[in-house]
C-alpha cells in the first residue's frame, strides 16, 4: 500500500477543527488545561506538516518539545477523533508499535 498524499492535509485540519472546538470537553477528559490541549495540538500540527506526515515523529518532537508523553498526545488525539479515523489505519498502527 503506497502513501496517498491526495487528501490529508483535508483530513488532518478536520482533526484540529474538532480538538478546537472541543478543547474545553477534551481537557477535562486529560485533566490539562484547555490552553495546554491548544497548545499540543498546534505544535503537534506543525511537527506533522514538517515531518512530512508523519504522525510517530510528529508526536515524538511534540513530546521532546513540551515535556509531556507521547501517550497524553495520543489521548487528546483520539479525543478530537483519533488519527486513525483522519489519516487512515496506517497512522494510527504506528503509535501501536512496541505497545
Amino acid at each position: 500500500m503506497g502513501r496517498d498524499q491526495s487528501q490529508p492535509w483535508e483530513l488532518r485540519r478536520g482533526l484540529f477543527d474538532n480538538i478546537e472546538s472541543n478543547l474545553e470537553a477534551i481537557a477535562g477528559k486529560v485533566g490539562i488545561s484547555a490552553d495546554q490541549v491548544k497548545v499540543i495540538a498546534n505544535t503537534f500540527q506543525a511537527n506533522l506538516t514538517s515531518s512530512e506526515g508523519n504522525p510517530a515523529a510528529a508526536a515524538e518532537a511534540t513530546a521532546a518539545q513540551l515535556g509531556i508523553s507521547v501517550e497524553s498526545i495520543e489521548e487528546i488525539l483520539n479525543h478530537g477523533g483519533g488519527l486513525e479515523s483522519e489519516l487512515g489505519d496506517f497512522a494510527g498502527s504506528l503509535f501501536k508499535q512496541g505497545g
